[in-house]
């Protein structure tokens, strides 16, 4: 596909790779969706999930709370039909990682085609120290010795939360005689999570197969924020930033994403309900929305003294902080 001038101006200026993914032909997604294989040096399969609720989800930080649960359940519908086109009637767990996964709703998508999933529970604590993580709460129930699949929801921004979880369940494993043969990873993607937990996987002689919603992401210096395109928001200097997608999907969300923006936000405040693994909590979407806000701001003064900031995009910051200053103002989960 030919770039628009857009496009390639955003292409040339952030380095967004788009030469790298190909689209994959498969009816039984249907019309509303559309997969993409990344041609990526790691030891796993890398695919791209585009529909109109992914571009929302990741472009959108105003979408929250009961909004965001009915976009992501859509979403994840699409997603689950790759998924068990996969796995046909393997023996498959479904693990949560705590406490963010669960909004993913791919559990709650799976469920409504098969009954032979069975659903356990880890929760990560992260630790000062960098790259150093333990697990808090771990619920894996009566699980079978033979394991052929594990799938995960999850947001991959290091890969350190997720690489602490399978090594925790193998450890677990190792006790119970337990082995699994192939994982499947959906949700947002960095690249450079995707590359660490692909590396580590294979160590284990495990399969991985990676469904990233629209983009595999840069990630920024804070090893958190995973925007598609824009300028690290925490360094000094010139730091552009560029993920990995397809040209028409790039072409979409230029119209709808701020640079430089999270695009998962902070997963689990996006939330009305999350589980903790020994209790419910609210979410903080209303820390979520201010944050967001204010690195909107931070965005477009620093695109501003970096020298792009076109007139196109101007319609774009509009949009998103009027939405977001609403976003303040509504009730956004049931009372």
């Amino acid at each position: 596909m030919v770039e628009s001038k857009r496009a390639k101006e955003v292409i040339d200026t952030f380095g967004v790779k788009t030469d790298v993914c190909r689209r994959v032909e498969e009816e039984f997604l249907g019309k509303d969706a559309r997969l993409f294989k990344v041609d990526m040096d790691v030891p796993g399969q890398v695919y791209l999930l585009d529909s109109q609720e992914g571009v929302e989800i990741a472009s959108q930080p105003e979408l929250v709370g009961s909004d965001l649960s009915a976009k992501a359940l859509a979403l994840a519908e699409k997603a689950s039909r790759i998924i068990l086109h996969m796995i046909k009637d393997d023996q498959t767990v479904f693990l949560h990682v705590l406490r963010g996964s669960p909004g993913y709703m791919l559990h709650e998508a799976l469920r409504r085609h098969t009954a032979n999933i069975r659903e356990i529970y880890i929760r990560i604590s992260s630790h000062a120290v960098p790259g150093e993580s333990s697990v808090t709460y771990g619920s894996l129930g009566e699980i079978p010795s033979k394991i052929e699949n594990v799938i995960v929801a999850d947001t991959v921004a290091t890969g350190q939360t997720l690489e602490s979880a399978f090594k925790y369940l193998v450890k677990i494993g190792e006790l119970k005689g337990l082995r699994f043969k192939r994982v499947f990873i959906y949700g947002f993607l960095s690249e450079p999570g995707v590359k660490k937990v692909a590396t580590f996987l294979d160590s284990l002689d495990v399969e991985s197969v990676f469904i990233g919603i629209e983009d595999l992401s840069a990630l920024a210096s804070n090893n958190f924020d995973m925007p598609l395109y824009g300028l690290d928001l925490d360094l000094p200097g010139k730091n552009p930033l560029g993920g990995t997608t397809d040209t028409s999907i790039l072409e979409k969300m230029i119209y709808s994403y701020f640079p430089g923006l999270d695009q998962p936000g902070d997963w689990s405040e996006r939330q009305c309900i999350l589980f903790t693994g020994e209790s419910m909590e609210h979410g903080r979407i209303r820390e979520h929305l201010e944050k967001t806000l204010a690195r909107l701001e931070a965005s477009k003064s620093k695109l501003s003294d970096y020298g792009w900031y076109p007139e196109w995009l101007e319609r774009v910051y509009e949009t998103r902080k009027r939405r977001l200053e609403e976003a303040l103002t509504l009730q956004h989960c049931p009372m």
